[in-house]
């Protein structure tokens, strides 16, 4: 996942006594935390560099996706299959007869390589006050754990990130398709799960198969705070720059080098000051220089443009090709490559098309007890995509906080209520599907879906 949601609320305090519905006492908390542990420990990093055409860029993400298609047979679900791209996807079928929306629940296998992927070892904490101290003098800070006061809290050992983004999903989803097999009185459409590889590189559901998966609307389960629907995220460039210099003898370097590092310092010395991550916040956009590498001879630079507004991510890119043009007749013996490179898109254009999975999502929050915050993500999930080829697919809390870096912890207590969450939205469907038939199957003649 890659989202800091624009927040102008306090996370709920799970210390204190929140709402029980009538679903909750079917959780298995226990077992919820057993399932999470287990998937905690298996290194499933992704790599950019390693991505090679069709297929997750790593291997252990196909391995962690067996296993996972035996836990989903054990529970009866069917059609369960891992296709050429390292999607595993299965469905539940649903006890209120075919005429009835088709709901798709989304979390993705794969862990972020911002900080070291495994080998994850899980700790356990009946958490009271101050700060969790970890290996190699990582702590957690008291601040952070302020609202999880009386919690079961799980992290990492300090040497590498927990996983909760998004095995947290993971494991929130596979509960609540036990409870839904366990209670087979509780009504539900029929349910498509898809777990995805490489979310973190950008490339887990580029090549998804969205007619074969057959979902009318769908949600990610991949955000962090339990109150929170993320309904926006930015529009998403990552730019690559390829500098081509003149490497000579330092020496004989009069006249004749060209040297690729001062060029793309010149570049980055002419973008705006202010429009950089560290300096802007809400829905201000970005400019980022991700990384570089090189020599004299040659550098890639990589770069991530954000904005919410479609038009103003447009003027940025633009800006940047244009710095870049104007670097490059100052540098006449060089050669620059300028690659846009679009990722995605803002995604609440989409949502509006089908309000109703904004607004079951909010009634489903509110009937955990909760306040529902509709949030704008400054970043973006496999559902940005999703929705702009046409499933309508915001993004809901999994309780991860501190993702891609080694302070990261989830509340086992608030996993319980993102649980709750899911069962309660599944079940509003199943409630309103002879209401909202009509608009789907408008839907699904539409041609919509791509």
């Amino acid at each position: 996942m890659k989202v800091n949601a624009i927040n102008s609320y306090k996370p709920v305090n799970f210390g204190q006594k929140v709402q029980q519905n009538k679903y909750a006492s079917y959780i298995n908390t226990n077992r919820l935390q057993d399932t999470f542990v287990k998937m905690a420990k298996v290194d499933t990093g992704s790599c950019e560099a390693e991505k090679k055409g069709v297929g997750p860029s790593t291997s252990k993400q196909i391995e962690f996706a067996k296993q996972l298609a035996v836990d989903l047979k054990e529970i009866g679900l069917t059609d369960i299959g891992i296709d050429e791209n390292g999607i595993l996807t299965a469905t539940m079928k649903g006890n209120i007869g075919d005429d009835s929306p088709v709901v798709g629940l989304i979390a993705h296998m794969d862990t972020s390589e911002q900080a070291p992927t495994g080998p994850v070892k899980p700790q356990i904490h009946e958490y009271k006050k101050g700060d969790i101290e970890l290996k190699n003098g990582v702590k957690i800070s008291e601040k952070d754990l302020a609202p999880y006061k009386n919690n079961t809290i799980i992290t990492s050992d300090g040497t590498s990130l927990l996983g909760a983004d998004d095995k947290a999903g993971i494991a929130e989803i596979m509960e609540a398709l036990k409870v839904f097999h366990e209670r087979p009185e509780l009504k539900r459409p029929t349910l498509k799960i898809a777990f995805t590889p490489d979310e973190e590189i950008g490339t887990g559901v580029e090549n998804f198969n969205l007619k074969k998966f057959g979902a009318d609307l769908a949600y990610t389960v991949d955000g962090s705070e339990a109150d929170v629907i993320d309904t926006e995220t930015f529009n998403a460039y990552n730019p690559e720059i390829t500098i081509e210099g003149v490497q000579v003898h330092t020496g004989h370097a009069y006249g004749k080098m060209v040297n690729s590092i001062t060029i793309a310092n010149e570049i980055i010395s002419r973008l705006p000051k202010d429009e950089t991550p560290e300096k802007t916040k809400d829905r201000e956009g970005f400019y980022h220089v991700d990384s570089i590498s090189g020599d004299v001879g040659k550098v890639t630079m990589k770069m991530i443009v954000r904005d919410f507004d479609s038009k103003a991510e447009e003027e940025k890119v633009n800006n940047l090709a244009n710095i870049v043009k104007e670097v490059e007749k100052e540098y006449p013996n060089c050669k620059i490559t300028f690659n846009p490179n679009k990722k995605y898109s803002n995604m609440k254009e989409g949502l509006d098309e089908l309000p109703q999975v904004v607004e079951f999502a909010k009634k489903g929050l509110e009937m955990s007890g909760f306040k529902p915050v509709e949030s704008a993500a400054r970043g973006g999930t496999d559902g940005s995509s999703l929705t702009l080829r046409g499933l309508p697919t915001p993004n809901l809390g999994t309780g991860g906080i501190n993702y891609h870096s080694v302070r990261e912890f989830v509340s086992l207590d608030t996993m319980k209520k993102c649980t709750e969450n899911i069962i309660n939205i599944v079940s509003l469907w199943a409630e309103n599907a002879k209401e909202v038939m009509p608009q789907i199957i408008e839907r699904r003649n539409s041609g919509k879906l791509q």
